[in-house]
């Protein structure tokens, strides 16, 4: 299993100026995270698997958003987008749910990303584990993953 060591191997190889920020206690959703960081939830970004029409697919979310489902299909020419199973998670990125970084991740995956994503100047994603955040900077994070960029977020 991978660990916020290859994340910040990966970054630092890339010369990506980040902090890998050791949390208390469980951050394991964007709302625990935020509380425990001391931000927003809008600063937190999910990194989030999805199936396309069954092909694996890394979705990026402001925390306090959710993905619109329909709208993924339909920006990625596909019919029908679900969230990847637990296992599969683990399995296709080599980090548990809940603790998927946006990078370093055990297979190449393609990225997609909410526009909001990179609203704020600096965001924190998941770090590795369930009780470390990544901080960078979300001019960084769009050079680094050089994501298709789409209208996926959802509010409520």
């Amino acid at each position: 299993m991978r660990s916020c060591s290859d994340v910040h191997n990966l970054l630092r190889e890339e010369g990506v100026p980040h902090e890998v920020i050791h949390l208390p206690a469980l951050s394991s959703s964007a709302e625990l995270a935020a509380a425990a960081l001391g931000v927003p939830v809008s600063e937190v970004v999910k990194t989030l698997v999805f199936r396309l029409d069954g092909r694996p697919i890394v979705v990026l979310v402001p925390g306090d958003t959710s993905v619109d489902t329909v709208a993924l299909a339909r920006e990625l020419g596909g019919s029908h987008a679900a969230l990847a199973r637990g296992e599969d998670v683990l399995d296709l990125t080599g980090y548990r749910p809940g603790a998927v970084p946006p990078c370093a991740l055990g297979s190449p995956l393609p990225v997609v990303a909410d526009p909001g994503v990179f609203g704020p100047d600096v965001v924190y994603c998941g770090g590795g584990t369930t009780t470390t955040m990544l901080k960078v900077r979300s001019s960084d994070l769009r050079t680094l993953l050089a994501p298709r960029e789409a209208p996926v977020a959802a509010r409520g």
